[in-house]
């Protein structure tokens, strides 16, 4: 009996928390908090454009594969008015050699999160733990959240057909 009150209690929260998903995308996306952009001008996600918010960290190997990977996204949909940011939570001194030693690898806005405010307020209520992780901002709100690597770009191209 025990195993089974375990399962359903496994089985409500995980629809609970699919709720909390559902309910989050398509709200509205909060503003970055962050302490310094390191590279490109500050950007406001909130003012109606299309944006790549992209959670990273300089030690996660996941992440530092996908830096190639987002310069070539943000290259390929820049025209499209499409901006990408990457965000760490890491400080200051730790991010921005790394960033200044990828040069032009990494041709997209880089900020240093205040406090781990932006990433909290974007990966809380996912549920997300882990990094890389982005999402989509269209027009102030939250329409697609994943890995950086998987249907990132099939969902811009869908975005971009829309414009």
């Amino acid at each position: 009996m025990k195993t089974f009150c375990t399962l359903v209690a496994a089985i409500i929260c995980l629809f609970a928390n699919a709720q909390v998903i559902a309910e989050n995308l398509g709200g509205a996306a909060p503003a970055l908090n962050v302490s310094e952009f390191i590279k490109g001008d500050a950007v406001d996600v909130t003012d109606g454009g299309i944006y790549v918010v992209e959670f990273w960290a300089t030690w996660c190997p996941p992440c530092r594969a996908s830096i190639p990977h987002l310069t070539e996204l943000q290259k390929k949909f820049k025209d499209k008015g499409v901006t990408f940011i990457g965000i760490s939570q890491e400080d200051l001194a730790a991010v921005k050699p790394f960033v200044e030693s990828m040069g032009d690898a990494m041709q997209y806005t880089v900020a240093v999160d205040n406090n781990g405010a932006t990433t909290e307020s974007y990966l809380a209520p996912f549920g997300i733990q882990g990094i890389p992780h982005a999402f989509i901002v269209k027009e102030g709100k939250l329409v697609w959240h994943g890995h950086p690597m998987d249907s990132l770009e099939e969902m811009l191209d869908a975005i971009a057909l829309q414009e």
